[in-house]
């Protein structure tokens, strides 16, 4: 009987090891199998086959994260990491040719591709949603500080409901032309206002210390009255969740 047993426990732990074994081996073979395609569809820029295949990749190859001693094992890490690198680097220059940062040039509406960049964006390192967030907002603030610079009539304080009227039809144009192309978490909308307001702030404080001797306090009361109603909108419409997420802004408060 002992014997048996002895026989049955050897037997047990054989299967194991060979369960693990084939488990193991169909793991390396997926990852092999899915780097290969990452680069592939990294090349053609096929977005959204790269945002599902990405992070299936990235979870299978934590189960190599023992056997990195291994050359081919870490020579597939390493695969993995210029992918990622890569996608990182392509993306934002496709973003950049989107939406350069010198000029005022937009697209006629949102795109395929750039909304799938997104989602890989999402699975990337933190710092590369951050840049495409930051790089779209102050394309789409160009326009603004070129219409209202201080020497422009319209960036007085008697018209400062200009101001409020042009960001709101830009969040209009926004949503028509741009609202399915970022995540609806990553809360675009409210982040181009916030922003619109960091940099009204600071316009209107500098203006407001050039030509201080023309403020009169009835000028000064229509300006607060507007702008305080203006808020409001703001209030209504947005949540405020961006404003404590840790983003950086373009223009310090």
């Amino acid at each position: 009987v002992k014997e048996i047993t002895r026989d049955i426990k050897q037997l047990d732990h054989a299967k194991r090891h060979l369960t693990t074994s084939i488990t193991t081996l169909n793991h390396l073979h997926m990852l092999a199998g899915g780097v290969d395609s990452l680069e592939a569809m990294t090349r053609r820029r096929q977005y959204g086959e790269v945002a599902n295949l990405l992070q299936g990749v990235m979870n299978v190859l934590e189960h190599f994260h023992k056997y990195m001693g291994i050359p081919q094992i870490r020579q597939l890490s390493e695969r993995v990491k210029a992918a990622q690198t890569e996608l990182g680097q392509q993306i934002l220059a496709d973003f950049e040719e989107a939406f350069p940062s010198q000029g005022t040039k937009r697209p006629g509406g949102p795109s395929n591709v750039l909304r799938d960049a997104c989602l890989v964006a999402n699975i990337l390192d933190p710092r590369i949603k951050q840049e495409i967030i930051k790089k779209f907002i102050k394309q789409h603030l160009s326009e603004y500080l070129v219409l209202f610079q201080e020497n422009q009539d319209v960036a007085w304080l008697d018209k400062i409901d200009r101001r409020y009227a042009w960001i709101k039809r830009q969040l209009v144009d926004y949503e028509e032309k741009y609202g399915r192309m970022f995540p609806r978490e990553w809360c675009m909308a409210e982040r181009i206002a916030v922003e619109f307001c960091h940099v009204t702030r600071a316009e209107l404080a500098k203006i407001m210390r050039t030509r201080a001797k023309e403020i009169e306090v009835k000028l000064l009361l229509f300006a607060i009255q507007r702008t305080t109603n203006f808020e409001g909108f703001l209030a209504k419409r947005f949540s405020g969740c961006t404003l404590t997420d840790g983003t950086l802004w373009l223009t310090p408060v």
